[in-house]
């Protein structure tokens, strides 16, 4: 038995029906699946399904076996009772047993008698092609039921499968682990076969549980007890188990080829101490909050900011330490210096700090202690003293509650790599004191929409995109065959919640600027929702005797939450006129004045039936606009004289208007432009503009609040700052999903 084996086999368990011999299709024997934490295993969704829907439900139990170690060193047999706590996807109340599974298809299942089983160790990033991979778990398909194993590569990867070739094992070992063999960690779960290549599904796809009803704070228990077995058998290798002959992961790994250098400088042991460490605090608000840190990190330690966001779905701090392994100094020809140990380091400091001043009620002042203590020594004596010093000065009074810190540290200046870290454009979003225009930002990530002309079926090509610090753009999903524009809202919701998971990080909501084709500036962008039901409600929405009612801030409005504007796709296509960007100047300074995009007086309104007027109707008045004035539309500007108009104020560089996107009344048209002027004059300049916006749309989302303070509309908001980001700076096309890594 290769070493491998060895050290997975005590890990290693069976699935079936219980030993009254219920199962719904008869086998005794369903699948996989191995432990990851102290009476927690995880196996495939389907090998849970062989149960049926109870099973599923976690209303009926499963037989889970395993192999001990004897005293006289051999193996016997344990068996526990195993109950489901999570699935993904969940088959339906009535569903029987499928025979296929979607991703991601897995299942966590608690076991009853198994706190003392040693456990694997799950990597913290996805692995790239041609990974050495050990495949395990149980089969019968040679007739007798025993632990079998195969060797093979991965052939191809992304965020939701990984793709095996080579000596693949036989069948019926799904939901048994895909390792690493340079590396030592889990990498994936094994799904099944299809024709000469297997299938298994990253372990790093744990993180979709998260998003289940309760899916965060199981997933979240489970992996902290992972860590936290791994620092204990590191500590004391008899603490979990009654018999140390079994070796821990730790010690295992650090004699693999894999972690010597010049591949990584972190040990195992640091990483498994690290590990441990930040098991202790409270989780990342999201994976925004990870990505961010890493960010700050590599431009911090290498001099030089990439240009673009490293797109994960990473939601615990030891998956931002992974992002870190293997990070190299940027060098002309590539190489570089590598510098995963100086930029680790460097990034538990900046968590700690994080968590002690952000989170200070929600961890234990002798943990957090321990751990900024545990850091300190790891920075003394540190080969690079201007990383021990930048790791000092985070430690530094990291108790001391006398204000809010600044995390935007300068380059560390001990490697090759420029020291400009440049600043960004205005921001869109942060709200300004009324007397003054905003002060200099922090880096901040926004979400851009685009929505392309529409194809000649009448459907439109759409993107999203990540916009870091005002200037690079990130792709995150695109679909060049496009949707017919009432489909828009469905299909964009997975990849803007992605987004705007990346982008959300601190005090920082992403704000949600969309392109869009004149003709459809009247879609209620303000009022699209992430989700269209909270899933899993218990009651009626905005049933407050709900006492289980699960609040998802996804199935709320966007406008509600966060800064939506509108943008115009094919103005954006070019480079800004002079125009624009004096007007944009005009706006960005202040005060603002409310105008009439029709170019006639506030009390004229917009007549019902109005009729576009000639060409170039609109740009005389639009054009002798003072440049911080801002056209305000009593109705729709899609079609007709609100288009028309709209039309003349691009023309004449107008980059900020107001308008009424809903039909309504005639005789309403007053009190709506006494809305917009009141407004205006409350934000003064562009940036001042989103706080009361959003505070306006609130007030209208209820009718009582909104007849009270004698308010009406559905207001939209076209906001449109020239190199915002830079024209012609843009990447067009979606990343790969996965990256190399282990």
């Amino acid at each position: 038995m290769s070493a491998f084996a060895e050290m997975v086999r005590p890990s290693l368990a069976r699935i079936g029906a219980p030993g009254d011999g219920y199962a719904t299709d008869g086998d005794p024997y369903w699948g996989s699946g191995f432990f990851i934490a102290p009476g927690w295993l995880l196996t495939c969704a389907h090998v849970v399904g062989k149960g049926g829907a109870a099973v599923c439900r976690g209303e009926s139990a499963m037989s889970v076996t395993w192999l001990e170690r004897t005293r006289a060193d051999g193996w016997a047999e344990r068996t526990g009772t195993g109950t489901a706590r999570l699935l993904a996807p969940r088959p339906e109340a009535a569903q029987a047993v499928r025979d296929r599974w979607s991703f991601p298809d897995l299942a966590l299942v608690r076991v009853s008698g198994a706190d003392d089983v040693p456990c694997l160790w799950l990597a913290d990033r996805e692995a790239g092609p041609r990974t050495p991979v050990g495949l395990y778990g149980w089969s019968v398909q040679t007739g007798e039921l025993g632990i079998r194993h195969g060797d093979g590569e991965i052939a191809g990867a992304d965020a939701r499968a990984l793709l095996l070739t080579g000596s693949l094992p036989v069948g019926g070992l799904s939901g048994g682990p895909v390792l690493d063999l340079r590396h030592g960690s889990v990498i994936g779960v094994i799904k099944g076969r299809r024709t000469e290549d297997g299938v298994a599904v990253p372990v790093t796809a744990l993180s979709e549980l998260l998003d289940l009803r309760d899916g965060g704070r199981t997933v979240r228990e489970v992996l902290r007890a992972h860590d936290l077995h791994h620092l204990r058998r590191l500590e004391d290798p008899s603490a979990s188990s009654p018999f140390p002959a079994y070796p821990d992961w730790t010690s295992f790994q650090a004699e693999l080829p894999g972690h010597a250098p010049p591949v990584t400088g972190i040990g195992a042991e640091l990483r498994t101490r690290l590990y441990g460490h930040l098991a202790h605090l409270p989780p990342p608000a999201g994976a925004g909050e990870v990505v961010h840190l890493v960010e700050d990190v590599k431009a911090q330690v290498r001099g030089e900011r990439l240009l673009s966001l490293v797109l994960r779905n990473v939601r615990t701090w030891r998956e931002g330490a992974g992002l870190l392994s293997g990070l190299r100094t940027l060098q002309t020809g590539g190489g570089g210096t590598l510098v995963d140990l100086d930029a680790v380091l460097l990034y538990a400091a900046k968590v700690a700090r994080k968590t002690a001043w952000e989170r200070a009620d929600e961890v234990d002042p002798a943990r957090l202690g321990a751990f900024t203590s545990w850091i300190a020594g790891q920075a003394a004596g540190h080969r690079h003293w201007a990383v021990g010093e930048a790791i000092r000065a985070l430690l530094e009074g990291i108790d001391d509650p006398r204000g809010p810190i600044d995390d935007r540290h300068g380059p560390i200046r001990n490697h090759q790599g420029s020291s400009d870290t440049g600043e960004g454009e205005e921001p869109l979003a942060p709200e300004a004191s009324a007397s003054q225009p905003p002060a200099p930002y922090a880096v901040r990530t926004d979400v851009l929409v685009k929505v392309g002309a529409p194809m000649y079926d009448g459907r439109y090509p759409w993107s999203v995109q990540l916009m870091y610090d005002g200037r690079d753009v990130t792709p995150v999903a695109a679909d060049d065959r496009g949707v017919r524009a009432d489909e828009l809202v469905r299909v964009l919701r997975e990849p803007l919640a992605r987004a705007l998971s990346q982008g959300d990080h601190g005090e920082h909501l992403a704000a949600v600027e969309v392109f869009l084709p004149r003709r459809l500036f009247d879609l209620p962008v303000d009022e699209w929702q992430l989700l269209s039901e909270p899933p899993g409600a218990e009651g009626p929405v905005g049933d407050e005797d709900a006492e289980d009612e699960f609040v998802d801030e996804r199935a709320m409005p966007l406008g509600m939450r966060r800064t939506v504007v509108v943008r115009d796709v094919r103005r954006n296509a070019q480079a800004p006129s002079p125009e624009w960007r004096r007007r944009w100047n005009g706006v960005r300074k202040g005060p603002l004045t409310a105008e009439t995009l029709h170019g006639r007086p506030a009390a004229d309104g917009h007549p019902p039936g109005a009729r576009p007027g000639g060409r170039f109707a609109y740009y005389g008045a639009l054009t002798g606009m003072a440049n911080e004035g801002v056209p305000v539309y009593c109705g729709p500007v899609g079609s007709g004289e609100g288009l028309a108009a709209m039309n003349d104020a691009l023309r004449a560089g107008h980059p900020v208007v107001l308008w009424r996107r809903d039909r309504h009344d005639h005789e309403e048209c007053g009190a709506f432009h006494r809305q917009a002027a009141d407004l205006l004059k409350a934000a003064r300049h562009a940036s001042g503009l989103h706080g009361p916006v959003r505070d306006l749309r609130i007030r209208l989302a209820d009718a009582d609040t909104a007849r009270g303070y004698g308010l009406c509309g559905k207001i939209a908001v076209f906001f449109d700052p020239p190199d915002r980001p830079p024209f012609g700076a843009e990447a067009m096309r979606p990343p790969p999903q996965a990256a190399p890594g282990g």
